[in-house]
């Protein structure tokens, strides 16, 4: 039988999943819109293809949608335990 010490705390898991949450669904949205619009837009008007933006969403936002996703998975993960 598992130790009950051994227990990830309920709050901690909890408090992981709900910011891991709230960091990642709007970096996500944000940098999905900034890196979706311009393909849209591209294939709407072909003359105004802009790659640039690309590099500057993912490297702004890539990092906080990582740093979310990989809060969130540990509090499923403790979760599951």
């Amino acid at each position: 039988m598992p130790d009950p010490a051994s227990r990830p705390s309920l709050a901690v898991t909890i408090a992981l999943l709900v910011i891991g949450l709230l960091i990642l669904i709007p970096s996500g949205l944000c940098t999905g819109f900034f890196t979706l619009y311009p393909i849209v837009r591209a294939i709407i008007d072909r003359s105004s293809v802009s790659n640039d933006i690309f590099g500057l969403a993912l490297a702004i936002g890539g990092p906080f949608i990582l740093l979310g996703g990989f809060m969130v998975w540990r509090g499923v993960k403790r979760l599951r335990r």
